[in-house]
């Protein structure tokens, strides 16, 4: 199944992301991962990063699912899983790990946007 890839890939980045949270609240075996701590500001974009991670993946991912169910093409299924994945990577990169990258949070909300529509027209067009 095709779905269960980009679920795989995208609960494996979320433990990163919440990891990061953990380091930056000041637990001692993650504190390697709190590099580029910038103090209170760092911890803030860490825990919108988590939290918008949180807020996109599940339900392009359901959507996903039913859409796999429905026999959407495994090509346009890719098409999706890639963009969430990349989209998402990008926006976690950039609010979880750097001070500021306006590429990273622009291309990183577009391409996720992007497979929430193009997931949900896909659904819409194989149910009429």
């Amino acid at each position: 199944m095709v779905t269960v890839i980009y679920a795989a890939l995208l609960g494996i980045f979320f433990v990163v992301l919440s990891s990061r949270v953990i380091a930056l609240r000041g637990v001692r075996p993650l504190r390697w991962l709190a590099f580029n701590n910038y103090g209170e500001m760092a911890l803030e974009r860490s825990v919108r990063a988590h939290g918008n991670f949180v807020e996109y993946v599940p339900m392009v991912l359901i959507l996903m699912y039913l859409a796999e169910v429905s026999d959407l093409s495994d090509l346009r299924l890719h098409i999706t899983g890639l963009m969430l994945l990349i989209g998402r990577l990008m926006h976690g990169i950039c609010f979880g790990f750097l001070r500021f990258s306006m590429p990273l949070r622009v291309g990183g909300t577009l391409l996720t946007l992007a497979a929430l529509m193009n997931i949900s027209i896909s659904l819409l067009i194989i149910s009429i």
